[in-house]
C-alpha cells in the first residue's frame, strides 16, 4: 500500500497533466474521471488465493460432538473477500480502458495535428516557390531601375557640386547684404534716436503749456468767462433794442440794391447793343448774310429736329399698337370669318406637361 505522501504526489502530478492537455480537459466531463482519489479502489485486506483442497470420500470423517462456530465463519469471510477482489479488478479494467480510449483521442489529435503541419508545409513550399519566381521575374526590372538611379546619383553628384558653390556664392552675397542691412538698420536706429529725443523735447513744452493752462483755467478763466457772459448779455439787449432800426436799414438796402440791380441790367443791355450795331456796321454786307443765313440755317435745324424726334416718338407708339393689333385675336381677319377652319392652338412650352390623348380605335366584343 503507497504512502499517503506518495499518493498525494502522485494525484498532484495526474491533475497537472490533465489540466495541461486541453483533449483530457473537454473529454474530462464526459468521462468523469478522478485522478486524485484512489483510496476506494485500494485493497483493505489480503486476499488469499490458495485453493481448497476438496475433502476426498475416503478422508471424510465425522465428528461427533460440540460444533465449532468458528470453523462456520471462515468460508462466508472468503466469499466475501473474493466479490470485493473480483470488483476491484472490473474497476481497474474499467479505469484502463478510459485510459486507453484517451490515449486514442491524443493520438488521433497528434495525427490531425501532424497532418495539418504537413499541408500547412506543402502551401509553404508553394508560397516560397511562387515568392522567388516573382523575385526571379522581377529581377530584371529592379536591375534596370538599379542602373538608372546610379545614372540619376551621377548626375546628382555633379549637381550637388554646382549646388555647393551656388550655395557659397549666394551666402557670401546674403552675408553682403546682412552687413549692409546692419548699417542702414543702424543709421536708421540713429535718426529715430533724433526723433525720439526731439518729440522729448516737444512734449516737455507741450506739458509746460498744458501746465500753464491748468493754472490758467484753474485762476483766470473764472473771471473771463465771467465778463464774456456779461458782454454776451448786453449784446443780446443791444440785439432786441435795435431790432426795428436793423429790420427797416435792410430793407432799405434791398431797395437800393433792386435799382441798382436794374440800372445794371439796363446799362448792360445798351452796351451790348451799341456793341454789336458797331459790330454789324463794321461787317462786310455779304458776311452779314451769311450771318443771317446761318442764324436761319440753325433755327431751322433745330425745328427739323425737334420735328424728327416728335415723328421718332410717333412711329414708336404706332408700333406698339399695330404689334398690340397683331396680338388680339378681333383683328384677324381670317379668324374672325372662318373661325372652324383656324382654331385656337396653344403653344408648348418648355414648362408645361405633355399628355398624350391621341383617340384610338377601340373594337366591340365579338
Amino acid at each position: 500500500m503507497a504512502s499517503a505522501s506518495e499518493k498525494k504526489v502522485i494525484s498532484q502530478q495526474e491533475q497537472h497533466t490533465f489540466q495541461n492537455d486541453e483533449l483530457l480537459r473537454s473529454v474530462g466531463t464526459q468521462l468523469n474521471v478522478d485522478f486524485s482519489d484512489y483510496d476506494q479502489w485500494q485493497r483493505k485486506y489480503k486476499v488469499n488465493h490458495t485453493r481448497t483442497k476438496k475433502p476426498q470420500d475416503s478422508q471424510i470423517t465425522f465428528k461427533v460432538g460440540k460444533i465449532n462456530k468458528k470453523a462456520e465463519n471462515v468460508p462466508q469471510i472468503n466469499f466475501l473477500r473474493g466479490r470485493r477482489a473480483q470488483a476491484s479488478l472490473e474497476e481497474q479494467q474499467r479505469l484502463q480502458k478510459e485510459k486507453c480510449d484517451i490515449l486514442e483521442i491524443k493520438i488521433r489529435h497528434a495525427r490531425q495535428t501532424s497532418e495539418m503541419y504537413i499541408k500547412r508545409e506543402k502551401e509553404l513550399v508553394e508560397m516560397n516557390l511562387q515568392i522567388a519566381s516573382e523575385i526571379e521575374s522581377k529581377e530584371a526590372e529592379t536591375h534596370a531601375e538599379v542602373k538608372r538611379l546610379l545614372r540619376k546619383y551621377e548626375k546628382f553628384r555633379g549637381g550637388i557640386a554646382t549646388l555647393n558653390t551656388n550655395f557659397a556664392k549666394e551666402l557670401s552675397e546674403v552675408k553682403l547684404e546682412l552687413e549692409t542691412s546692419r548699417a542702414y538698420i543702424h543709421l536708421k536706429l540713429k535718426a529715430l534716436e533724433q526723433n525720439v529725443a526731439e518729440m522729448d523735447k516737444r512734449l516737455i513744452l507741450k506739458q509746460e503749456k498744458l501746465n500753464v493752462l491748468r493754472s490758467y483755467k484753474d485762476k483766470e478763466y473764472p473771471v473771463k468767462a465771467m465778463v464774456i457772459a456779461n458782454l454776451q448779455a448786453e449784446l443780446d439787449k443791444l440785439k432786441h433794442s435795435n431790432q426795428e432800426e436793423l429790420e427797416e436799414l435792410e430793407h432799405i438796402i434791398n431797395t437800393e440794391l433792386g435799382k441798382y440791380e436794374k440800372e445794371r441790367i439796363r446799362l448792360s443791355n445798351d452796351i451790348t447793343c451799341r456793341v454789336t450795331e458797331e459790330s454789324l456796321g463794321m461787317m462786310h454786307p455779304s458776311l452779314k448774310d451769311t450771318a443771317l443765313q446761318n442764324l436761319v440755317m440753325k433755327k431751322e435745324i433745330e425745328f427739323h429736329q425737334k420735328q424728327h424726334e416728335d415723328l421718332g416718338f410717333t412711329n414708336q407708339q404706332l408700333e406698339n399698337e399695330v404689334s398690340a393689333l397683331l396680338k388680339n385675336p378681333k383683328s384677324n381677319v381670317r379668324l374672325q370669318l372662318f373661325p372652324e377652319f383656324f382654331p385656337i392652338r396653344e403653344k408648348c412650352t418648355p414648362d408645361m406637361d405633355i399628355i398624350l390623348d391621341i383617340p384610338t380605335q377601340e373594337w366591340l366584343p365579338i
